[in-house]
């Protein structure tokens, strides 16, 4: 089953706050990115599975947050939506005629 993060593809706006201070986080892009020089171009899933994390198991995209207040980087994983996660969301699309 194919699953894409929402934030990534523009589907979904990126919602979180800082664990500090509570003020909305900047998305800083996803923590894959920041692996290496190459890491950008590396295969979603490749990264996953050398990471250390939970997040290939759990369909999560984990994203760097920016706290401007606070001027932290904090993890945010973002659930991956799946084909009918996709199909239900472009149902309730507004449709431009």
């Amino acid at each position: 089953m194919n699953r894409v993060c929402p934030v990534c593809n523009g589907l979904s706006a990126f919602h979180a706050v800082c664990q500090e201070c509570s003020r909305p986080l900047d998305d800083s892009g996803r923590i894959y990115d920041y692996y290496g020089d190459y890491s950008p171009y590396r295969e979603i899933d490749d990264s996953k599975l050398t990471n250390g994390m939970v997040d290939l198991q759990y369909h999560l995209c984990v994203h760097v947050g920016w706290c401007r207040s606070c001027r932290r980087e904090q993890p945010v994983s973002v659930l991956e939506w799946d084909d009918s996660q996709l199909f239900t969301q472009s149902q309730q699309m507004p449709r431009h005629t």
